[in-house]
């Protein structure tokens, strides 16, 4: 084991004053301790909650989700149904596999069948179950803000189609966010042959305003010995995340030292694939070019030492595996560098092994069909109707294109959305859209399988799918949902048996289109550089509410951000260097200036930030999202131009005003010296565990050991941080959300945390991230300090919760080292806002004001195993229980199981030389 110093945040690596004052403030039995390094202390959280403004509303409920008056034949009480459908990110299909209990969907989890996720889920995935019971999602057409009626909105739709029909569409336009749904794509054909004069226009904040064609290379991680990152997030949230998360974890972990993936990356902002490269580099986003072109070794290059030997390295590395090496760039990047990777790996021989060329799964504008092209058209007066559908232009339109005052000069402006958004807000119909879990559609995942995406719930309020609506700009009477998607697939699945299949497995093969490499013109790539006193702006998705889409749901609002630990808001990411060159610390509320246009955020000291780099976080500043997500942090789409969405120049200054941040990163400290909660090993110390921990003598009696003993191990190689395991936790348990002055005050409620640790320079850190549940400790000193017994150990391993014992003493939560319990100071439970409710898990406890609560290891799941078993006359397999965390964890890095079973998995890891006790 080595003897890194880690550490959590730049306050605790300088001893600042400033951390501690937080620690005199908020742990005052803590402060001499900290000064003095002791180790081992208990020390007192509270730990509670609130959801705030979660009572002003006036609820909506649906009928289609409340309990059985008349018990369906075959319905077995207790019994949950799973079906295999998708939920959408990007466009693309995330297939996951649907929990039913009575008739409502309560849980989300990735298919195991899938071939390229293998049940694998990203925290995305996990908290589109709350989107689909938002009580804020749009319930009924509006026409001038006012309600109105489905009748009403066809009885004007066929006006305005014969009027199209006479002139084949002209001024007719319609503008669609990304999609791969071959549905959708065979119905714009369709659309464009009936009303020729008719244009769809994408709109795709993310992929570029200008209709640029997606990236060609599709990486095969899983193929891949060495990897080469250019500012490519792979390990990061985006559609492919799971595959690539689990395509990496399978070389990490207990594998051979030369069966171990090596991973270069070069970034322009801190991300999670750079916390788990083996050789990482911080870069501005003016010299990745030239860092790409010292890879390749071409020409002259200015770069600075550590630049150089970095793409030396990367270079040797590259060459010594050809056939089985990848260089990757980032979607961030500009064409003319994603050619010289395309050119790179073929040189190389990795196309077609680790790489492929891949055509576009979704909509790909044609001439004159792209945002700009549209934004001109309105300008000129071409445009008399413009249908926007799941898309919102008004908020996700770049800051040098004013469009809500543009879309306000279309004469017909109907929008089509899940919520009445800020281009809603702007239209002179608003049609609510079913949630995918309440609709059929179809979509194709990253790697190109398709996907049927089935209902798993009727439709809670009054909307249609977007097939239907489009189905309706040209047919008199438009087919249903089901219907359009069963003739796209009537080739491949005519028959019934076929069809059956495809929703059973929740795939289909989709035969793969002949791509070949799209030219690109050279030249300059146009960058802007900055002048003398100005930084590098880069804008970049948020890590959770990622670009907007997510900005009300209060599980993503709440989880921390994987290397900020901040929440419900987005900050400025600066650099050690510049917050001391501008004498600003985390939570100082800097101006960003570019292009005449400003925002004002709070300053985030990030270690390993570019040093004269600053970023930007998408996502926040919504004026129309929701009781949760409006009026939250600031909008950085005005930082954006269209010509250059995710880069500009500019000057950041502080404000001199302050806030309060909602961060974890500093509450629920384990121990005063940090040394030793993060263990790393190397070929000359393979070992984890610390001399004098062989010695397990202990002056509590040992608790006599049943079959099965539960337990878990986490393997730290494989995590990477995405915080999946939290969301899902807290889908299973029935967590509330507690809101933003709580996360402050130090009392979220998560059964499970991601802590974050530096070690070395902060302008050049290591990270690590470390998952803490309970441990159930097997004498656990919250047993000892409990006066009513409320938490017991049972003879299976299990520190068990008695909530109607507990009497909120709170004493379990000061003796228990790793801070892992939580506290109801509230009753948040009673008035949540309808539908909410529906989605709680029937089989766990919802826990009342007065409760101390954490992690059970999923006891309900693993009584439901037993169940079965009992039913069949067996023993519970391997592998038959998965707790809710592990489920998800698209790295597979954590294992339970029977640790009586020394063939059990997790007993192996037990084993594992690189296995050691936290605070042991």
């Amino acid at each position: 084991m080595s003897g890194k110093r880690f550490w959590r945040s730049i306050e605790e690596y300088q001893r600042s004053d400033a951390f501690g004052e937080m620690l005199k403030a908020e742990f005052p039995s803590l402060f001499e301790l900290w000064t003095v390094d002791r180790r081992e202390v208990l020390r007192v959280m509270g730990a509670s909650l609130a959801l705030a403004g979660m009572s002003a509303c006036k609820p909506v409920r649906s009928d289609d989700v409340v309990p059985f008056v008349n018990r369906p034949e075959g319905f077995l009480e207790g019994r949950a149904d799973h079906y295999a459908t998708a939920v959408l990110f990007d466009g693309f299909a995330q297939p996951v596999l649907a929990t039913t209990s009575a008739g409502r969907p309560i849980k989300l989890d990735g298919n195991p069948d899938h071939p390229a996720f293998r049940g694998g889920s990203t925290p995305f995935m996990q908290a589109a179950i709350l989107d689909l019971y938002d009580p804020d999602r749009s319930q009924e057409p509006l026409i001038g803000g006012h309600a109105a009626s489905w009748g009403d909105f066809d009885g004007q739709m066929a006006r305005w189609r014969a009027a199209w029909r006479a002139s084949g569409g002209a001024g007719l336009r319609i503008l669609i966010g990304p999609t791969t749904s071959p549905t959708l794509l065979r119905q714009i054909a369709e659309l464009k042959s009936a009303l020729p004069e008719a244009r769809v226009h994408l709109f795709d904040p993310l992929g570029g305003y200008s209709g640029e064609a997606p990236r060609q290379l599709r990486p095969k991680l899983e193929a891949a010995e060495v990897v080469v990152s250019l500012d490519d997030d792979l390990l990061g949230p985006g559609p492919m995340q799971a595959i690539n998360a689990r395509a990496w974890a399978a070389r990490h972990g207990d594998v051979e030292r030369d069966q171990r993936m090596r991973l270069f990356m070069a970034e322009t902002t801190p991300t999670q694939t750079g916390a788990k490269a083996e050789k990482r580099l911080g870069i501005s986003p003016s010299r990745l070019a030239t860092l790409a072109q010292a890879i390749i070794g071409g020409g002259e290059v200015r770069l600075t030492d550590a630049e150089l030997a970095w793409a030396k390295d990367a270079r040797e590395a590259l060459a010594g595996a050809r056939g089985r090496s990848l260089l990757t760039v980032g979607r961030f990047a500009r064409p003319q560098l994603h050619a010289l990777a395309l050119e790179v790996n073929q040189a190389l021989g990795n196309v077609g092994r680790t790489c492929e060329l891949a055509a576009p799964m979704g909509f790909v504008p044609g001439p004159g069909e792209s945002f700009l092209d549209l934004v001109r058209d309105i300008e000129a007066r071409h445009v008399s109707a413009l249908f926007v559908v799941g898309a919102n232009p008004v908020y996700q339109a770049p800051g040098d294109v004013p469009f809500a005052a543009i879309y306000a000069k279309v004469p017909v402006r109907v929008h089509a959305g899940l919520h009445v958004d800020e281009t809603a807000a702007l239209s002179n119909w608003h049609l609510p859209l079913a949630h995918p879990l309440e609709d059929w559609s179809d979509a194709r995942s990253p790697d190109g399988l398709g996907t049927i995406i089935q209902p798993v719930v009727r439709p809670m309020y009054d909307s249609r799918s977007a097939h239907e609506v489009l189905g309706a700009l040209t047919s008199d009477e438009a087919a249903s949902a089901r219907d359009l998607v069963r003739q796209t697939w009537a080739r491949q699945l005519g028959d019934d048996a076929a069809w059956a299949g495809a929703l059973k497995t929740g795939f289909v093969a989709v035969a793969a289109e002949a791509a070949a490499p799209r030219p690109v013109h050279s030249g300059a790539d146009g960058q802007s550089l900055p002048r003398d006193g100005e930084v590098e702006i880069v804008i970049r998705p948020d890590p959770t509410i990622h670009d907007g889409s997510f900005a009300n749901n209060g599980w993503l609002q709440e989880l921390p951000k994987p290397l900020f630990k901040t929440t419900w808001e987005n900050v400025v990411a600066i650099s050690p260097r510049l917050a001391s060159e501008l004498h600003v610390d985390s939570g100082d509320v800097l101006r960003v200036e570019s292009g005449g246009r400003s925002v004002e955020g709070p300053a985030w000291v990030l270690p390993g930030q570019p040093e004269r780099g600053v970023t930007l976080y998408l996502g926040y500043g919504r004026k129309r999202s929701g009781r949760i997500g409006t009026g939250l942090g600031y909008d950085a789409y005005r930082m954006r131009s269209a010509a250059e969405p995710w880069n500009a120049a500019g000057t950041v200054k502080p404000t001199g005003a302050r806030v309060k941040l909602a961060t974890t990163q500093e509450q629920h400290l384990m121990d005063g010296e940090v040394e030793g909660l993060v263990r790393t090993v190397t070929p000359e110390h393979p070992s984890a565990r610390r001399e004098e921990e062989i010695d397990q003598t202990s002056f509590y009696p040992q608790w006599p050991q049943d079959k099965p003993a539960w337990g878990m191990v986490i393997d730290l190689d494989r995590c990477i941080g995405c915080n999946a395991c939290v969301v899902a936790c807290q889908a299973e348990n029935n967590i509330p959300v507690v809101g933003k002055k709580q996360i402050y005050e130090g009392r979220e409620m998560a059964w499970l945390r991601v802590d974050r640790y530096y070690a070395g320079d902060p302008d050049d850190p290591e990270t690590h991230f470390e998952p803490v549940p309970c441990m159930h400790c097997e004498q656990a000193p919250c047993e000892m300090g409990c006066p009513v017994h409320a938490t017991v150990h049972s003879p299976e391993g299990l520190n068990l919760m008695v909530y109607n014992r507990c009497i909120g003493t709170r004493t379990c939560s000061s003796y228990c080292p790793y801070k892992v319990r939580r506290f109801n100071w509230f009753d948040y439970t009673t008035d949540a806002p309808s539908p909410t409710e529906a989605q709680r898990n029937p089989d766990v406890t919802v826990r009342g004001r007065g409760v101390m609560e954490k992690c059970t290891y999923c006891i309900q799941r693993i009584e439901g195993a037993k169940v079965q078993a009992d039913i069949e006359n067996r023993e519970v397999r391997e592998g038959e229980v998965k707790t809710a965390c592990q489920q998800a964890c698209p790295a597979e890095a954590i294992s339970f199981g029977n640790l009586a079973d020394a063939e059990s998995a997790v007993a192996k890891q037990r084993r594992s030389a690189r296995n050691y006790a936290l605070l042991a």
